[in-house]
């Protein structure tokens, strides 16, 4: 069924606040007429956001005429097997450096999420499933994370899929944007809906309900062995006023955690107060980066910047943090840059944000990998696009991704997942037949 976006849109306050009210999860009964037209208009935002991209959601305007490997400097370049996520296609992608598709995977969403496909907090299908970030195994088995987009809270789930595409097993946790593979855990960002309270843990979130989110550790099949909220981490925290900097607002999202790193015996060294197994957390609408204590439940080092909305924040060897700033750029070429930052002083070290010709622009999404030989592999995500960029700045690889289409006269790009990583070649064994020569799925 094809739905007009533009005479959704025009439907108003009424059908949102309609929406909003019958919302599975959502406590009104202690939430004020202004609170809730608020939350309406909210969803009202919502339809006209999807009007700017296509009724498939997760499409962003193409700004290229080719896809493919476009440019590829071959003395420059780390080489490797790229792994990427596109978000609306469900599917995962590995590549070798010419662009050549070494494997695929890909699960419908009747395999992930048969009970939320036509939810009416989705529109009655309206509003399209995604998936945002995986982890490989050198055996060709895939974390995934996909995400249903929804009216309200998302669900979202963790699956493990083997090289043939099988779910081998799906979480019951709810389980978002990220997930770090340390020995046999699995650290994941999770979240659960809290009703309102009097006495909620935090001021801001009196009287509303709201978005809990923690850091989970999960065993090797996906189920939850403990469980680190990090409001509660906050409001534990005494030697900062983080409970006090969380605002007031109406958006259950408040914090909208995005990226973890846990920290190793190496990297735990750079930031002051931390030890292994303490985890490195991007909050984007606070802006904000933490590191969570799980043995203590506590935050011991927190940091603000002239980032905006970042992403894939993450340790380098060299004890600075790397990270995709979304919207920082506010002088230069695009919205986005890829920051390196010095975790003392919040000083920027390295910076990579394009040109005013060729900007770097991802409103959403977006990650960085450092390599070994000092390049970064950046995913601009709404532009479908990996860049590998030396340390002066210059690009010494780039690929766009082929999904493509053209809706109503304009033509449409799939829009990446979350991060993109780059894998030594003896990683992609499993690509391999029997006799050792390359085989492409």
């Amino acid at each position: 069924m094809r739905v007009n976006i533009r005479r959704v849109t025009q439907w108003g306050p009424k059908i949102a606040l309609f929406v909003v009210a019958f919302i599975p999860g959502f406590v009104i009964a202690n939430i004020d007429y202004t609170r809730i037209m608020d939350l309406a208009a909210t969803v009202q935002l919502s339809f006209q956001q999807l009007q700017t991209r296509s009724a498939t959601g997760d499409w962003y305007p193409a700004r290229f005429e080719r896809s493919g490997v476009l440019r590829y400097d071959v003395a420059r370049t780390k080489p490797g097997y790229t792994l990427y996520t596109l978000a609306p296609d469900l599917s995962a992608h590995l590549i070798d450096m010419n662009g050549r598709e070494l494997h695929r995977w890909s699960v419908t969403p009747n395999e992930v999420m048969p009970e939320a496909a036509a939810a009416p907090h989705t529109l009655f299908g309206m509003l399209k499933p995604q998936v945002e970030t995986g982890h490989l195994f050198p055996n060709g088995d895939l974390l995934l994370i996909y995400a249903q987009k929804a009216i309200g809270p998302w669900e979202s789930t963790l699956i493990k899929i083997d090289k043939n595409s099988d779910i081998l097993w799906k979480s019951r946790v709810k389980v978002h944007h990220a997930v770090e593979v340390v020995g046999d855990r699995i650290y994941a960002l999770t979240s659960e809906m809290k009703p309102p309270s009097r006495k909620p843990v935090v001021p801001a979130l009196y009287g509303m309900p709201y978005m809990d989110e923690s850091v989970s550790i999960l065993d090797s099949r996906g189920n939850e062995l403990s469980r680190h909220s990090i409001f509660q981490a906050m409001a534990n925290t005494k030697t900062m006023r983080l409970a006090q900097a969380v605002p007031f607002n109406d958006r259950i999202d408040t914090l909208h955690s995005n990226s973890l790193d846990v920290l190793n015996e190496h990297t735990a060294h750079f930031i002051p107060r931390a030890k292994p197994g303490d985890v490195l957390v991007s909050l984007r609408n606070l802006d904000m980066l933490v590191v969570v204590d799980l043995e203590n439940d506590k935050i011991v080092w927190a940091l603000r910047g002239g980032w905006r909305a970042q992403h894939d924040a993450k340790m380098l060897p060299n004890g600075d943090i790397l990270l995709f700033d979304n919207e920082g750029d506010l002088m230069k070429h695009g919205r986005s840059r890829v920051l390196e930052i010095a975790p003392d002083t919040g000083r920027i070290v390295w910076s990579f944000e394009g040109t005013a010709k060729d900007p770097l622009d991802s409103e959403i999404r977006g990650g960085a990998q450092r390599l070994s030989n000092g390049n970064t592999l950046i995913s601009e995500s709404t532009a479908g696009r990996i860049l590998e960029v030396i340390p002066d700045g210059s690009v010494a690889w780039e690929y766009v991704d082929p999904l493509q289409v053209t809706e109503n006269g304009r033509k449409l790009i799939a829009s990446l997942g979350l991060t993109v990583t780059r894998y030594g070649p003896s990683y992609a064994s499993f690509t391999r037949d029997d006799q050792g020569r390359q085989a492409t799925r």
